[in-house]
């Protein structure tokens, strides 16, 4: 049995291997703690947050892409390319909107109704011009036809004229009359070859005036309505001096009708003589007029250039309805312009006869400032009985 000492050295030399023991041992689940809590690491992560914590409370989120790996070459590329396309698709479905925006009245629409109809109104200022388009403008717009009105010169009754889908208007120099003006309106850009019918007027007239025993029809058809395979040129009344022609104040007609009257080739080929030209002047819708016994050569000669391709003409007068295209100047005297005061067989026409009537001139201006007031009067437009603008 060993002695008390030597027991206790043994014990002394156990004591160091156990506290090496103790030693190695927290060290060792130290060393398991540290690789479980940053495994592979020892930099610290800075853990993403969800959208809706980046803008909790106070704090400042940080920017997505300081969040975000850096992306390999490969998909950066991709991303690129990506997001090129949209941008790419994104310009071609929704373009830049213009700098200036157009604030003009709209251009008259192409027709998809193969009949449709243009209605071209040409103005030059006067007193008497201004009351005439007022009136039209309230009581002759209608969404059944396209409106061109052709303002000439310096006026400013542009602003008058209200902005709708079917109406243009065009600002020109004051030349060429209305005959040259029509005639280079038309033919710009082929502008007439996009409709089948046509009515041209100026401010020279006022109407629609229709009774009411037809106030149910459209004034713009009236005209149109007897244009036919036959007659290519209607309107409202015939001047017999010097010779038969159908006055131009207002004319209606069709494709057939305008293709003559615009032919620069067929526009010397009435030779006739008068006070106003002679056999070498020309005539129809072409020539840029330059002076007014010019113009007034030229609208004569309409009349001639439709019957020389075979067509005939049309008017409203009474009279002339009574006789035949050719025969009413010879039957009734080959009287003078009827539309003068007491010119028509001793009385006045009425404007309920010719739809409009000159206002120019003087004829029955009682009458006609009656006419006026009381169909202002009415509650009713072309706007209802020719119809409205489809939608």
């Amino acid at each position: 049995m060993p002695s008390p000492t030597a027991l206790f050295l043994h014990q002394w030399k156990i004591i160091p291997v156990a506290i090496l023991l103790i030693i190695w041992t927290i060290f060792s689940l130290h060393q398991q703690y540290h690789d479980e809590s940053h495994p592979g690491t020892t930099v610290p992560t800075i853990k993403e947050k969800s959208s809706q914590e980046t803008h909790s409370g106070s704090e400042t989120a940080l920017p997505a892409a300081a969040l975000a790996p850096l992306p390999s070459k490969e998909s950066a590329s991709a991303e690129t390319s990506i997001q090129s396309q949209a941008a790419l698709h994104n310009s071609q479905a929704t373009p830049p909107a213009p700098h200036n925006s157009q604030t003009h009245p709209s251009p008259p629409q192409k027709a998809q109704d193969p009949n449709r109809t243009l209605i071209l109104y040409t103005y030059s200022e006067s007193p008497s011009s201004r009351s005439n388009l007022e009136y039209f403008l309230k009581k002759g717009l209608h969404g059944s036809a396209d409106f061109l009105f052709v303002i000439n010169g310096d006026a400013n009754a542009s602003s008058l004229i209200p902005s709708k889908p079917n109406i243009q208007i065009i600002v020109r120099e004051n030349d060429c009359f209305d005959l040259g003006t029509i005639g280079a309106v038309l033919a710009k850009d082929g502008l007439w070859k996009k409709y089948k019918r046509f009515i041209t007027l100026n401010a020279s007239i006022r109407g629609p005036f229709l009774p009411a025993y037809s106030s149910g029809a459209c004034w713009s058809d009236v005209f149109l309505g007897r244009i036919t395979e036959k007659i290519k040129l209607v309107g409202t009344s015939m001047n017999c001096q010097p010779w038969p022609h159908v006055q131009s104040m207002l004319l209606a007609t069709d494709d057939v009708g305008i293709s003559i009257l615009l032919n620069p080739s067929l526009a010397n080929t009435v030779h006739r003589n008068d006070f106003f030209g002679n056999v070498d002047d020309l005539t129809g819708f072409t020539p840029c007029y330059g002076s007014m016994h010019k113009a007034i050569h030229g609208e004569m000669g309409l009349t001639e250039l439709i019957r020389q391709q075979g067509y005939e003409v049309d008017v409203l007068l009474a009279a002339f309805q009574a006789e035949t295209p050719t025969t009413y100047c010879a039957a009734n005297g080959n009287p003078e312009d009827i539309l003068y005061e007491g010119h028509y067989f001793g009385t006045n026409v009425h404007p309920y006869e010719l739809v409009f009537i000159k206002a120019n001139r003087n004829i029955d201006p009682t009458l006609l400032d009656k006419m006026t007031s009381w169909h202002l009067s009415q509650n009713t437009s072309a706007w209802d009985t020719c119809g409205a603008l489809s939608t």
